[in-house]
């Protein structure tokens, strides 16, 4: 394992590297299928691109992004954040893509978002995880209720995807209902 910064069972969470960056990171977010629920979608993504955000990670703390690595062949599958992270009110957004279109299926999501939420509330010492899904993104809404996240609000017509205006479910999981249940 590469610098590891957390690990599970089949997948490992690390610093992305420029490795990760120059590979086919920049490709999933051109990718119609792996980008149909995100804001950024309708720009194209490029190698260079993918190359300043990389760069930008060095030094900006209001995110956390881990390169997502499968544990059996140490390959990178994908990425998670925390974004917009609030040090003073201790709260942060959550996002997930798996990239690699062969990990889309399985326990690959659900472990990554185990380890982010332990990320979040015992190493950031985060009080609340916030995140947001369309209503017709059944595997982002199976996967929030999974880890118990609470129903916040939603916002109506918020997107649109498919050529169909959407709304936005808004949930969170807050720090002390997340302990209760992983002592």
């Amino acid at each position: 394992m590469q610098n590891a910064y957390t690990v599970g069972k089949n997948i490992y969470l690390r610093h992305p590297t420029q490795e990760d960056a120059m590979g086919s990171w920049y490709e999933w977010f051109s990718d119609e299928d792996t980008t149909r629920y995100l804001d950024a979608r309708y720009w194209p993504n490029s190698l260079e691109s993918q190359a300043e955000f990389y760069d930008s990670l060095i030094s900006d703390k209001s995110k956390l992004v881990l390169s997502i690595i499968e544990t059996t062949n140490h390959q990178h599958i994908g990425v998670v954040s925390l974004s917009s992270i609030n040090w003073v009110h201790r709260h942060a957004d959550i996002g997930i893509v798996i990239g690699n279109k062969d990990f889309t299926r399985g326990v690959y999501a659900a472990e990554t978002y185990a380890l982010i939420l332990r990320i979040a509330f015992k190493r950031l010492n985060l009080k609340n995880v916030r995140a947001g899904y369309c209503r017709s993104n059944k595997a982002s809404e199976a996967l929030l209720k999974l880890y118990k996240f609470k129903s916040a609000g939603i916002y109506e017509n918020m997107m649109t995807i498919d050529g169909k205006e959407e709304d936005v479910v808004l949930t969170y999981l807050d720090c002390e209902s997340w302990l209760k249940r992983n002592k």
